[in-house]
């Protein structure tokens, strides 16, 4: 099964033609919620997952260390 890490919770992965990621968590149903989206438009699913990287970014921002580091030469 294809799939790439975009962000710290953030897989997305390809399957039966739709795109899948998750969004969040169901407390109540103690399962993962998540979201989908057709392969045959993947500018739009591309445009959703990088909604849903932006929120990511924000509530987990890069570590002091990381964020701080040198660039390699």
């Amino acid at each position: 099964m294809p799939m790439v890490s975009v962000w710290v919770g953030l897989i997305v992965w390809c399957e039966q033609g739709m795109y899948w990621w998750r969004t969040g968590w169901n407390p109540h149903r103690q399962r993962a919620i998540y979201a989908w989206h057709s392969a045959a438009e993947p500018a739009r699913a591309a445009h959703r997952v990088a909604l849903r990287y932006a929120e990511l970014r924000r509530s987990h921002p890069l570590s002091p260390l990381i964020d701080g580091a040198q660039p390699c030469p």
